[in-house]
């Protein structure tokens, strides 16, 4: 039986995979979309369970027919290479759900790899949001807030349905934008995957190295952590997805490899302006990535705050600012030693707001200093 043509409206969500990314995806559902009804499928008893005792979800399911039969809409946040049988299974429910989506971070193989059947009730979905930790003890509601929610339709896709996901995706608070399947893929090996292929391939570099008996992972600085944060990160689940995006990573791998001897037949051949319009071409486009963002480069100042490796002090630093009404644009921790402690790099627009922040640090007994980010005016 096919979907029927009416708009879409959520009052029954199931989701197949309760953790951090889907028990947020509930909470914000119960709260801000006011969906009353929350089902919650997932292979380990205890999410559900949990999921359960925090309200998270309202009726806890131990099948993913009985969580998919008859729901509104289905959402499947597991990892990508057990999102097709899900999906499947979940379109064979009785009575089928109206429609299926998921949050995978992958899609071109997920569509094309589906049955007619299941295609006709599922459109892709991809929040760009999450978090570093897992399980759905750390779900929040506004995890989606102001975040890129892509969404593949496919040509089956009905347009009423699209239109309804849309609607959903925008009440969660999040922005949805409509993308092809391999557009999408291009674009998420470029900026998702190929960062964390180098973040590994670097950290690999660095461990392996050394010179004169000095091992080049312990000179390490505050760019070296910031660049290779991800590095290592959940291998099984970065392994599924590099594979499920081979083509469009291989692609974009290739052409950073290109970039990358370009810039080395420009060192050699000692052309200083090749290379200098290299570094201007990136600081121009990361200076449009942040305007973009709302941050105002030629406002941004940086404050650094010396903390000690200590229970609490963050805490201390982010109340006090928030008390004093101090908005953070980005914030950023470079760990040095449990016995040194760390710089707690905070950015703020305007240089009166910077000067307050390293008033308020201060006060609290940890040394700060201010300085200037963007280019001066003129």
């Amino acid at each position: 039986m096919a979907p029927t043509s009416e708009t879409l409206s959520v009052q029954t969500l199931a989701l197949l995979g309760v953790g951090m990314m889907g028990g947020s995806l509930a909470l914000a559902a119960r709260r801000r979309a006011d969906v009353p009804e929350v089902r919650g499928y997932d292979a380990d008893p205890r999410a559900l369970d949990e999921a359960l005792a925090a309200g998270v979800i309202t009726r806890r399911c131990g099948s993913i027919a009985e969580a998919a039969a008859g729901a509104d809409l289905v959402v499947v946040c597991t990892p990508v290479r057990s999102i097709p049988a899900l999906v499947e299974e979940a379109a064979a429910a009785q009575p089928p759900p109206r429609l299926i989506t998921d949050i995978g971070s992958t899609k071109s193989a997920l569509v094309s790899g589906l049955s007619s059947a299941a295609r006709a009730r599922f459109i892709a979905g991809h929040p760009i949001c999450g978090a570093e930790t897992s399980g759905v003890r750390f779900a929040r509601a506004d995890l989606f807030d102001r975040a890129i929610y892509f969404l593949c339709p496919s040509d089956d896709s009905p347009a009423e349905l699209h239109e309804g996901l849309h609607a959903f995706v925008t009440s969660l608070g999040a922005r949805p934008i409509a993308l092809g399947a391999d557009a999408h893929d291009r674009i998420m090996a470029l900026v998702s995957h190929v960062p964390h292929v180098l973040a590994n391939v670097l950290m690999t570099e660095v461990g392996g190295f050394e010179a004169s008996g000095r091992r080049a992972m312990f000179s390490v600085g505050p760019s070296f952590k910031d660049l290779t944060r991800v590095a290592g990160a959940n291998p099984p689940m970065w392994r599924d997805i590099f594979f499920d995006n081979r083509e469009a990573l291989i692609l974009s791998l290739k052409s950073v490899a290109a970039d990358i001897m370009m810039l080395c037949e420009n060192l050699r051949d000692g052309d200083e302006e090749a290379v200098l319009r290299g570094i201007n071409t990136a600081a121009s486009y990361r200076r449009e990535l942040l305007q973009h963002e709302d941050i105002v480069l030629d406002t941004l100042y940086r404050v650094t705050v010396r903390i000690p490796d200590e229970p609490g002090v963050l805490s201390r630093v982010m109340t006090s600012l928030g008390n004093a009404n101090i908005n953070i644009e980005d914030l950023t921790l470079h760990h040095f030693s449990r016995a040194v402690g760390g710089d707690l790099v905070l950015f703020v627009n305007g240089e009166e707001e910077a000067a307050s922040a390293c008033s308020l640090a201060e006060a609290l007994g940890y040394p700060a200093v201010v300085s200037f980010v963007g280019t001066p005016a003129g």
